[in-house]
């Protein structure tokens, strides 16, 4: 006893309250190992179950308690903790973590209309999708019974009240979206398989949202732009072919100058199918950036910009191009344009952020695949400054190397 007394003192305060503390204070056996640290929590297992459980530190009462999370998958109990971390826990987490699941669909319907539909660029087509179709058709099904066949069921008959197969699986995919949503943010444990009801001939039929652009005609955007919080964003588009909300979330904390390197996935986003890239910033992107030190890359009046659609249509339409020309089309132009001047496919891929960058060094030490590796995107962005130069030759109004200065010679239209 007195031996397992002299080791006891050799442990740390806070692991010896995490091993040998249960909730009520009382000593237990070192059952628990530590796993992962996210912030105010940690993650530990019990090694005989292996479950695992969130353990925090109760200053009041100067322990350590743990709570569980009713899991042996790392990667879900990863999953939780993130979400007391994100959604600003602190303290005992037993309230958010025994909140009940959702059961009905019209529950993650509701829940992805009100905190993500928002924040999209087809908010209104989302919102028809889940008011005129997904919410009567859906709305009163357990989640947990929704059937890949049931969906199935529905574009039948969806297409043969003649929706188009494209707008049957956009609808599709709104429920897809609410229901892995939901998953992700751990509302549900487990999200139903929407199935996508294009083949790929419709895939490969399917116009893109934003057409591909002429460099003549990406110029005549530039040219029509009279806000400066567009012309950043357009530049910036130019540059990295972000999506929009990727480039409106962007803020200069994420830049690594020591590299030139831009993490467009913020700390503490989760990334989604549509990966956000570690991007090595182009020369002709550079002089935008450094004058910014903190906050949005895009601001307006000194605010964040939230959303570009309006300002986006409405340069369209006074630039008077034809066609379907939105805020994604120079995006869709520039993957063109990198394919046209021969980048290696692995790179334009990653570039676009179509496959994530690996943060495991194992994977991508001394690779080209390493955002700290002297020829990361090397290609694509020799390939990118080359197309603004191409621009800039034929802007009239905006030169796009020397941020906000006007043409020598240009006058107001």
């Amino acid at each position: 006893m007195a031996e397992q007394s002299n080791k006891n003192a050799s442990v740390s305060r806070d692991e010896a309250s995490l091993l040998s503390e249960s909730d009520s204070g009382k000593p237990a056996a070192p059952a628990f190992e530590h796993f992962e640290d996210h912030g105010f929590f940690r993650i530990v297992r019990n090694r005989e179950t292996s479950i695992f459980y969130v353990s925090w530190y109760d200053a009041a009462n100067r322990q350590t308690r743990r709570a569980t999370l009713k899991t042996r998958s790392s990667s879900e109990a990863t999953k939780k903790v993130e979400r007391l971390v994100l959604d600003g826990v602190t303290g005992n987490p037993r309230e958010a973590l025994t909140e009940a699941p959702m059961e009905f669909v019209s529950q993650a319907l509701n829940y992805y209309k009100s905190e993500y539909a928002p924040q999209l660029r087809s908010d209104a087509a989302a919102e028809t999708a889940i008011d005129n179709f997904l919410m009567p058709i859906f709305g009163t099904r357990r989640i947990a019974s929704l059937k890949k066949k049931e969906c199935l069921d529905v574009a039948k008959r969806l297409e043969s009240d003649d929706y188009a197969n494209s707008y049957v699986s956009r609808i599709l995919s709104v429920l897809r979206a609410a229901l892995n949503r939901a998953e992700d943010d751990g509302k549900i444990a487990r999200a139903p398989k929407v199935p996508e009801v294009r083949g790929e001939p419709q895939k490969e039929a399917e116009e893109l949202r934003g057409r591909e652009l002429t460099v003549p005609e990406v110029a005549v955007l530039f040219d029509h732009v009279s806000e400066c919080h567009l012309l950043k964003y357009l530049v910036a588009t130019a540059n990295s072919a972000g999506r929009p909300e990727a480039i409106l979330e962007a803020r200069a904390e994420q830049i690594e100058w020591a590299y030139d390197l831009f993490e467009l996935n913020p700390k503490g986003r989760v990334q989604t199918k549509k990966f956000r890239p570690i991007m090595r910033i182009a020369a002709t992107w550079k002089p935008w950036l450094e004058p910014i030190e903190k906050g949005p890359i895009v601001t307006y009046a000194g605010r964040p910009v939230l959303s570009v659609k309006k300002a986006m249509q409405s340069l369209v339409k006074n630039s008077r191009l034809k066609g379907r020309v939105n805020a994604t089309s120079i995006r869709h132009t520039v993957g063109r344009w990198l394919e046209n001047a021969g980048v290696p496919g692995r790179e334009i891929s990653l570039f676009m952020g179509h496959i994530p960058v690996s943060k495991k060094k194992s994977t991508r030490r001394y690779s080209p695949a390493d955002p700290y590796h002297p020829e990361y995107m090397i290609n694509a962005i020799a390939a990118v400054e080359g197309f603004v130069r191409e621009i800039n030759k034929h802007t009239k109004k905006w030169d796009l190397e020397k941020p906000g200065v006007v043409k020598p010679g240009w006058k107001r239209p």
